[in-house]
């Protein structure tokens, strides 16, 4: 039989070590403890503001109960109508609720994290910026609990982590991984190669402002390489609002190939690449599963990875992977 795979990307993820099994349920629980504590951070359609390129006039793109994201349209960029200064993420991120949440969808599942994503992770920041690992000095913001630095850290590489929520911090710490919650903006100057931003760039309500400070602490020709929620996607047209990538009042902005373009150019960035690697089917899974009581996910093993890597292809998937150039 012929490899008809061979120029795709497939991946093999085991849903059961990935997330919780009530991962859904516990998405909408999540979902009810922000809205009610920032309810009062909604803006009337009228006050619309877009975070990249300031105009006024945007349409509804998908709405959650009250909770409404518009689409520039000037620049594309979908984001919530919201008032970005009432939602303080220090607080948001060492919430009670949103500990309890990071703890069961990803410091549980760490192991499994870091010995399945980790490495892939380092693989793509090697192909895409042609450098060899012990050249690497490389800044990861957002890092999180840190499953991808411990991989850097067995490997020897130079690293440094910078989260935003203390208790993340103290997790990578207790590990010895160098990791701190100091401002990205202390950062010395052109001390780094590549930075990344895994699941970060969406957290960011003033994104120009952040990729300039960041574009200031590399080495020219450095990389900063994100990944980002793509919501002109399959999922999104499955699940609509009950796609997990959509955490109000935590992700501010979702890009397309233009308005991505745009925030690189006011940047003062290029776009070296853009890729697509995603979760749709699994995520989909995840909501029927909730909804019929069947595990679809080990009825459709052998398909979900075949099709997911289809979809890849088509630019479809949930995630993208975007590369800046300084």
């Amino acid at each position: 039989m012929r490899d008809i795979f061979k120029d795709y990307k497939v991946f093999s993820i085991n849903p059961s070590k990935l997330r919780s099994p009530g991962f859904f349920r516990n998405m909408l629980e999540y979902r009810t403890a922000v809205m009610r504590r920032y309810r009062s951070a909604l803006k009337s359609r009228t006050e619309f503001s877009c975070p990249l390129c300031g105009a006024t006039k945007g349409r509804e793109f998908l709405k959650y109960k009250n909770y409404l994201l518009l689409e520039c349209s000037r620049c594309g960029l979908v984001s919530p109508n919201i008032d970005f200064s009432k939602v303080d993420g220090r607080e948001l991120y060492d919430d009670p609720a949103c500990i309890k949440d990071t703890t069961r969808e990803v410091l549980d599942n760490y192991q499994y994290r870091k010995q399945t994503y980790a490495p892939e992770r380092l693989q793509y920041i090697l192909e895409k910026t042609g450098l060899r690992s012990r050249a690497l000095r490389l800044l990861d913001v957002g890092c999180g609990p840190g499953y991808f630095l411990s991989h850097l850290h067995d490997k020897k590489i130079r690293y440094k982590g910078l989260e935003l929520a203390k208790f993340l911090v103290e997790i990578c710490q207790k590990q010895g991984l160098n990791v701190a919650m100091n401002d990205v903006a202390l950062e010395p100057d052109k001390a780094y190669n590549v930075i990344t931003l895994f699941d970060v760039l969406e957290h960011v309500a003033d994104p120009v402002s952040f990729l300039k400070i960041l574009k200031s602490k590399l080495v020219k020709g450095g990389y900063i390489i994100a990944y980002i929620p793509n919501i002109h996607s399959l999922a999104y047209q499955l699940m609509g609002q009950w796609q997990n990538t959509l955490v109000p009042f935590q992700h501010f902005c979702f890009y397309d190939p233009a308005s991505l373009k745009l925030l690189a150019r006011k940047s003062g960035l290029t776009v070296n690449s853009l890729d697509y690697y995603g979760l749709d089917l699994l995520d989909y899974f995840y909501m029927k599963q909730d909804q019929d009581g069947v595990n679809y996910h080990q009825k459709l093993s052998e398909a979900i990875p075949l099709l997911q890597a289809v979809i890849d292809k088509q630019k479809l998937s949930n995630h993208m992977r975007v590369v800046f150039k300084k």
